[in-house]
């Protein structure tokens, strides 16, 4: 047989504190830029590359093309071309000289932002006073 006092809890009839544990998750956030960046004519770094390659080489033959096509001017002096060097020259400055330049401000779109906020997880265990 059991003796009765055995199953009672060494602070019986003292104040016990309620226990309080809270747990929190951090807040996520997610930005979305690709409008943004579609809308200012900005580009992925892989399809950036890609199409920088192939805009130089591009450029590549068409300015050996055109050395070539100055080239055979100038084998062609004899045929009576006045100031060759001269009009390649100014064909040249024509053909490069030229510029644009656009400038936008603002995109048309903003920037999609997803926030996600969680409560706290708050859990008590009110202990209190055991009697005497």
């Amino acid at each position: 047989m059991r003796a009765v006092g055995n199953d009672l809890v060494s602070d019986w009839g003292k104040y016990r504190p309620a226990e309080l544990t809270v747990h929190l998750t951090p807040p996520e956030m997610e930005t979305d830029w690709t409008s943004v960046y579609e809308d200012l004519g900005l580009k992925r770094l892989s399809s950036l590359l890609r199409e920088l390659n192939q805009e130089d080489q591009r450029a590549i033959l068409e300015n050996i093309s055109s050395k070539a096509r100055e080239g055979d001017r100038i084998a062609r002096i004899q045929s009576g071309e006045k100031n060759v060097f001269g009009n390649i020259a100014f064909e040249r400055y024509m053909r490069n000289g030229q510029k644009e330049l656009t400038i936008e401000a603002l995109p048309k779109h903003g920037v999609v932002i997803d926030f996600r906020i969680y409560p706290p997880e708050i859990h008590v265990n009110p202990r209190g006073a055991l009697p005497k």
